[in-house]
């Protein structure tokens, strides 16, 4: 690294970066950088040790001060004394997706008085943050969820949880040797007509060494303005939307560009999982790790992978639990089942047992990384893309990862989607490429008889393009028993 790109990085990481946070209500991110890269080596009783101390300092200001778990606690005679180990967390219902649609102004600090209404009210994008908010009397901001898996969720922040976003980012980047301040690219939820209009974002690009480039509904004309950027900017790490990473990637390979000199040394896919056959085309084409955050944007960054392949959970500031009530996914057992987070740290609006509609297991730390943050294991995916056939057999979206990375199918086919129609039908989306054939299509059809009943129906539906939904997503598996209310 030469002493001018050091020099930005400190600049940028020490100066630039906290201060402008600091205006939009976003506090201390250096200092709780420096204390979480302490803090994963943490021995597991110390963690489990502050995990305490905060989860009842937040069930006393959630009774206290939160009309909805006010209301919810007294219903189950629960008083914040109660709370003597993280166990007793289990006494609380799980809160649901529609409890947060339903209710979001009740579960808001009651003494923030009518700052929802506020907030509301506001010519604000969602999330979009409040410039000098330290100095304001109302610095709640409205977001929401991206919707991608029915109808929208509504929150409110001050800025503490998008800070505690940039704390988990920074860690970790880190762990990859890519430190606070160095540069960085972001595929955004922004479109190509956009970024040239944006006085914020070249703000960002000034103050914090970030490109802004789009990641949703792109087109190889989009792609190509994306890698005349990248090239110019010359990024240490590239972070986007999976899929559209995912689809920069096949652009590069299918025009023959190489993005060495670009000198990006980490990816980072975010909003869903770099599954298996997205992971080879990343680091076949950049050639450098790619890591994974799981989370929400209601609660913030759960977990991040680290560069031995762990997904460990951000559990200084988040406590994950497996609902132990709910069906378990994975062929009756007790090891999987839904995933719960409890945001620990007093804000706002709290989440406490938030059903994040994903299947997985929490396991301690033996990763040979050296951390000993626990670990999110077994991810089966979202409860709605696992399929359990007629003769009860479970198929999981990595099902579908593993058959289109078939060396007959990898290349003849660019995008696929599956669609549940029922127990008995599946419907199947493809956009092909140039080398698809019949012979192509049989290959598959033989491969699904040998992993369906033989009752199931498939039939294949070829098309030019498969959408994203309007979060940006690609959905590579739609139920539509789920969204009929007939699911089993």
């Amino acid at each position: 690294m030469s002493l001018r790109e050091r020099t930005e990085e400190l600049l940028v990481g020490r100066v630039t970066f906290p201060l402008t946070s600091y205006l939009l209500n976003r506090r201390g991110v250096i200092t709780r950088f420096n204390e979480l890269t302490r803090s994963e080596r943490y021995a597991p009783e110390q963690l489990r040790e502050l995990q305490l101390k905060r989860l009842r300092r937040l069930i006393a200001f959630a009774y206290e001060r939160v009309p909805f778990y006010t209301e919810r606690f007294r219903s189950i005679g629960l008083l914040p004394g109660d709370i003597r180990s993280l166990d007793d967390l289990r006494k609380v219902p799980p809160l649901g997706r529609q409890d947060v649609i339903d209710r979001h102004h009740a579960m808001v600090d009651s003494t923030l008085g009518n700052a929802c209404d506020l907030a509301d009210r506001s010519s604000r994008g969602p999330g979009e943050p409040i410039p000098f908010a330290p100095f304001r009397q109302h610095q709640l901001v409205r977001n929401t969820s991206s919707g991608s898996t029915g109808a929208p969720t509504v929150f409110y922040e001050n800025g503490s949880r998008t800070a505690l976003n940039w704390v988990h980012e920074f860690r970790l980047k880190s762990w990859f040797g890519n430190m606070p301040g160095a540069r960085e690219a972001r595929m955004v939820r922004l479109s190509n007509e956009y970024l040239p209009k944006s006085r914020v974002l070249r703000l960002r690009n000034r103050l914090w060494n970030q490109l802004i480039i789009p990641g949703v509904n792109l087109t190889d004309r989009d792609y190509a303005v994306c890698v005349e950027k990248l090239a110019q900017f010359r990024p240490k790490t590239l972070w986007g939307f999976t899929s559209a990473l995912a689809g920069l990637a096949d652009y590069l390979r299918r025009n023959s560009i190489d993005p060495a000199p670009w000198g990006i040394g980490l990816v980072v896919g975010w909003a869903a999982p770099v599954y298996d056959h997205e992971r080879r085309l990343l680091t076949e084409v950049f050639r450098c790790p790619v890591s994974n955050i799981y989370g929400a944007r209601e609660v913030g960054h759960v977990a991040g992978q680290c560069p031995a392949g762990a997904y460990h959970i951000n559990a200084e500031h988040l406590l994950v639990e497996r609902d132990d009530d709910a069906e378990a996914s994975a062929g009756g057992g007790r090891e999987a089942g839904e995933i719960l987070v409890t945001t620990l740290d007093v804000s706002p609006m709290p989440f406490i047992r938030y059903r994040m509609g994903d299947i997985g297991a929490i396991a301690p730390s033996n990763c040979g990384c050296g951390r000993t943050l626990p670990v999110l294991q077994e991810f089966v995916g979202r409860t709605g893309e696992i399929f359990r056939a007629s003769d009860g057999r479970m198929i999981s979206p990595n099902f579908w990862c593993r058959t289109f990375m078939n060396v007959r199918l990898a290349g003849a086919i660019r995008r696929f989607q599956v669609i549940y129609v029922n127990d008995h039908a599946m419907r199947i989306k493809i956009v092909k490429n140039g080398s698809y054939t019949a012979a192509t299509e049989q290959v598959l059809a033989d491969h699904l008889k040998r992993n369906f009943p033989q009752d199931m129906e498939v039939a294949f539906e070829y098309v030019p393009e498969i959408p994203p939904q309007i979060s940006g997503k690609y959905q590579m598996v739609v139920n539509e028993m789920e969204h009929a209310g007939n699911h089993r």
